[in-house]
């Protein structure tokens, strides 16, 4: 039996200005339990864990994000009036030729903040937060891409970690030029025309894609 193997893409934005995302490593973990145990209880139990180790919560339609959410002290220097940052998780395992995977979008409380001076003035409470909830979008319509790559790869069993973990370094490198475009023609949320047009563009996406 296959180990599991774990993958965290990091992406951070800072105030809409999105870095490149960062491995922060896969490894193989090797989770001991009965024989009849349910290969998809150990791929939760291990996504929970790692959501709970990074104080992260999963992108949900029902649960946008809110200032609140932004838990980090911000900096004193610096133009920058919020960060976000999340991750991209991912785990598979095979038992036999069956293939199990999850791919979650986790917002990341203790990595993000934001000053109060976005906070004290009522626009940019607004518009920077709306900014920073489609970067969170975007991320989750990108973990919906590898979820979906995943569902189509033809016998994936057979396939090397290295080769799926290509595949999601891949989809992360097309998720970066999509954000850096993203920033770049909305001007990182100072334009408001392309910035509602990014926003709805990207809500519509949301939909098609369930």
């Amino acid at each position: 039996m296959r180990h599991i193997y774990r993958s965290l893409m990091l992406l951070v934005t800072l105030l809409g200005c999105s870095t490149v995302p960062v491995p922060r490593g896969l490894r193989p973990v090797s989770v001991v339990r009965p024989a009849a145990a349910d290969a998809t209880s150990a791929l939760d139990e291990l996504l929970r864990n790692d959501l709970s180790g990074d104080h992260s919560f999963p992108w949900s339609a029902a649960r946008p994000l809110t200032w609140n959410d932004f838990q980090a002290a911000p900096p004193t220097e610096g133009r920058e009036g919020a960060k976000t940052s999340y991750s991209l998780y991912s785990v598979w395992k095979c038992r036999g030729a069956v293939f199990e995977f999850r791919v979650i979008a986790g917002f990341r409380t203790r990595r993000s903040w934001v000053k109060l001076v976005v906070l004290n003035d009522s626009v940019q409470r607004r518009t920077v937060l709306g900014h920073e909830q489609t970067h969170f979008d975007l991320g989750e319509l990108y973990a919906r891409r590898m979820r979906q790559a995943f569902a189509a790869l033809s016998a994936p069993c057979r396939k090397s970690d290295a080769a799926l973990s290509a595949l999601v370094q891949r989809i992360a490198d097309e998720e970066k030029a999509e954000q850096r475009r993203y920033d770049a023609e909305t001007h990182h949320g100072l334009l408001a025309a392309p910035q509602v047009a990014w926003s709805l563009q990207t809500r519509r996406r949301l939909t098609a894609s369930r």
